[in-house]
């Protein structure tokens, strides 16, 4: 199980560092899986600016790539995700709803699953996405009401578990 699951993050982390155009410091890719789908996304930040965190989404327009092959390898993140999720699965280990995968430039690389069944929330998954961002990349924001959701947030489940 562990080879297996070594393997799939060398494969995840790769396949980021291949869709990002630019010399990075830092990313954190996020997946979230479930039986009726999911997606992914991640963050990264450059040497240069490493208080300015771009997002995946954003790539294609930023930079001029290969928009077919940007969409494939977001593809291909999913399908490793799910793999992912499978290797659990199959050694009747408990799945998890979530997971994010930090991996530094000097090769530090961090992983954290969730366990939390998001979709029998309130919270919507622009909701998750700001208490993501806020746990990992110290995002504060500044509108009262996206405050008011991470406050919910730490109040509901005080173990921080996304």
């Amino acid at each position: 199980m562990e080879t297996k699951l070594n393997n799939l993050y060398k494969e995840i982390a790769e396949t980021v560092n291949e869709m990002i155009p630019e010399q990075w410091e830092k990313f954190w890719f996020y997946a979230q899986v479930s039986e009726t789908g999911g997606g992914t996304y991640f963050y990264y930040n450059t040497p240069d600016e490493p208080q300015n965190y771009k997002y995946s989404i954003e790539v294609p327009f930023i930079f001029t790539i290969d928009e077919d092959d940007f969409t494939e390898k977001k593809r291909k993140l999913f399908d490793l995700s799910e793999k992912l999720r499978d290797v659990f699965k199959e050694n009747d280990q408990e799945l998890w709803y979530s997971f994010t995968l930090s991996l530094e430039r000097t090769g530090k690389l961090n992983i954290s699953f969730d366990y939390t069944d998001w979709f029998s929330t309130d919270y919507s998954f622009s909701d998750q996405q700001i208490i993501w961002k806020h746990k990992y990349l110290g995002e504060e924001p500044s509108d009262t009401s996206l405050k008011g959701i991470i406050e919910k947030y730490k109040a509901d489940y005080p173990e921080n578990p996304i």
